[in-house]
C-alpha cells in the first residue's frame, strides 16, 4: 500500500513514525498502531505493512469498532473487509453538544 511505501520510506531514512488516525470530531487520535517488539526481526517490508495497519483503540475512546454500513454489524478483523469506523467517548463531537447551529450545518454537510 501506499501508506506501507511511506513508512517504509521514512524507517530507512531513520525516523520512527508513531501510525495514529483521528478525526477533528474525535480531538485527537482514535487509533493507533503499536509497535510489537517482535516486528524488529521482520523483513522491513513487512515490518512497513504492519505498521500501516490502524491499530487499536486510543486511550481516549470509551468505544471504537468497524462495522458494516447497512446493518452496523461489526466486520471481520481480517485485514480486506471494509467498513465504516464508529467511535463513542465523551470528546467526540463535543462541538456539537447543546449546539443547535453546529449540528444544523454538520446535517447539511452530511445529507
Amino acid at each position: 500500500s501506499r501508506r506501507a511505501s511511506v513508512l517504509a520510506a521514512m524507517s530507512r531514512l531513520g525516523f520512527r513514525v508513531a501510525h495514529t488516525y483521528g478525526l477533528s470530531e474525535t480531538y485527537g487520535p482514535s487509533t493507533v498502531c503499536t509497535w510489537k517488539p517482535e516486528w524488529d526481526a521482520l523483513p522491513p517490508e513487512t515490518q512497513a505493512r504492519l505498521h500501516a495497519r490502524q491499530g487499536v483503540r486510543y486511550i481516549g475512546l470509551e468505544d471504537l469498532d468497524v462495522v458494516d454500513q447497512k446493518t452496523m454489524a461489526p466486520v471481520p478483523a481480517d485485514g480486506k473487509t471494509i467498513g465504516e469506523i464508529v467511535v463513542r467517548g465523551n470528546l467526540v463531537v463535543k462541538g456539537y453538544l447543546k449546539n443547535p447551529k453546529a449540528n444544523e450545518e454538520a446535517s447539511q454537510m452530511v445529507g
